[in-house]
């Protein structure tokens, strides 16, 4: 592998964590730092599509039905996530967010618009045109080779 390219991709690597370390520690007195990423991701699956199945929930973040329901006990009892059965099928539960999870929800977004606000503003509006761009074919590499991935 070529060796310049290497390094030159960890100082963006350590660049962007140094970002996300300075942004973590400006924010720190409003982030809650217990809850973990898988929880965070179902989250904001239930914020993005509203009420779900927890198989729908197990297929989405590509987990066990039993891996779900262990993460659902621990978030229930925060109020991140609230349980009813399905009237229409007894044997199906749904999900959706409690008082909890709309409160990070309602959070999140205001991290973010403070961080739009305080730094993103700064830069010049072409900048953030071309990072997009550059994120997006980024994000189309990746998912062409987790494609390419999955046929082999």
């Amino acid at each position: 592998m070529n060796e310049e390219l290497v390094a030159f991709v960890r100082e963006l690597n350590e660049i962007e964590y140094a970002c996300q370390v300075m942004l973590t520690q400006e924010y720190a007195d409003v982030l809650d730092e217990t809850i973990t990423n898988s929880q965070i991701i179902m989250i904001n699956l239930l914020h993005e599509r509203g009420r779900l199945l927890t198989g729908e929930l197990a297929k989405q973040m590509d987990i066990t039905a039993s891996a779900v329901s262990q993460m659902l006990n621990k978030m229930e009892k925060r109020q991140l996530v609230k349980r009813s059965i399905n009237p229409g099928n007894r044997r199906e539960i749904f999900v959706e967010l409690d008082t909890a999870g709309v409160n990070y929800i309602e959070t999140s977004r205001k991290i973010e618009l403070s961080i739009i606000e305080r730094f993103y503003s700064k830069l010049p509006y072409e900048d953030l045109v071309a990072l997009k761009e550059i994120m997006l074919k980024f994000r189309r590499i990746i998912e062409e080779e987790q494609t390419r991935k999955t046929v082999e």
